[in-house]
């Protein structure tokens, strides 16, 4: 039962919007019971163009078997287009909910949009894919930090 369910995990179930999620890591292990998958080390998970690097990587998965949140903590780094948007950064922790469209990135945030030459440094990111929303937090200390480039008035 647990040898099919984690060939299930790896070859059937790692479909996020039609498209192949490819995970790589040092090591495996999966909780049938609690319907998640853990990646260790090295972990790497790649969806189209979009990338996440970390040291661990957790897949939940629902009752019938289908990813419904995909986690990577530990010195993320990440690559991702969405909605034409191009970003890369880096941040402690970031959660993604492929039913809701959400990311939410957390932990000394930097999140470069390449597209329109935008920075900004925080301590949590939640954007919302499907609405365009953000909300951004910073800490007492160490508040929000946004970086743009307005056009020329001549």
């Amino acid at each position: 039962m647990k040898k099919s369910f984690i060939f299930y995990i790896l070859f059937s179930s790692l479909l996020l919007r039609a498209d192949v999620v490819d995970i790589k890591a040092d090591h495996f292990y999966a909780n049938n019971i609690n319907q998640v998958a853990f990646f260790e080390g090295n972990a790497e998970i790649k969806q189209g163009r979009n990338e996440f690097k970390s040291s661990k990587i957790t897949v939940y998965f629902n009752k019938k078997k289908k990813a419904v949140k995909y986690e990577a903590k530990g010195k993320v780094k990440f690559d991702l287009t969405e909605n034409g948007i191009h970003y890369t950064g880096q941040t402690g922790r970031v959660v993604y909910s492929p039913n809701s469209s959400k990311y939410f990135f957390h932990g000394d945030v930097v999140l470069v949009d390449n597209t329109n030459n935008r920075t900004i440094k925080a301590e949590t990111i939640e954007l919302d894919l499907k609405t365009g929303l953000a909300d951004i937090k910073g800490k007492k200390k160490k508040p929000i930090h946004f970086r743009f480039e307005i056009e020329d008035r001549k």
